[in-house]
């Protein structure tokens, strides 16, 4: 078993037009860069109100959070970072190319869904569409 995979779990029925974030991967998402760029806005308003009352002071620390991402298709959860660039956007960093794109095999312009789970308090990710060649 791959010791990035922290644990498999069952989860119920999903709501699939509920993701929250929506991205269309580009070239720079699937490539050596290694990692998933977001956009502020997005964290801004789905993810930072279940971390702080204080936008402005979400992930600060210059080595960013540790969050959990459960790919709900596998059923996998993995340990990824979540930053805040220079530029006010954000990315989620170490081990997504390994655990997504590499794993999942993620190519340009396949879109991709995340949502923040409350209750489980992690950050879910599904693929909502492969892009065809």
């Amino acid at each position: 078993m791959d010791a990035e995979i922290i644990q498999q779990v069952q989860v119920q029925a999903e709501d699939l037009d509920h993701w929250r974030i929506k991205k269309v991967l580009k070239k720079s998402d699937v490539d050596g860069s290694s990692r998933l760029l977001i956009g502020r806005r997005q964290v801004l308003t789905n993810i930072t109100p279940f971390f702080t009352n204080n936008p402005s002071q979400f992930c600060q620390d210059k080595d960013g959070i540790r969050v959990t991402v459960f790919d709900i298709d596998t059923l996998t959860e993995h340990m990824l970072t979540l930053k805040k660039w220079k530029t006010n956007s954000f990315v989620l960093l170490n081990n997504w190319k390994k655990n997504f794109v590499s794993r999942r095999q993620l190519k340009d312009n396949d879109e991709v869904g995340l949502r923040w789970d409350v209750n489980a308090s992690r950050l879910e990710f599904t693929v909502l569409e492969w892009h065809q060649n």
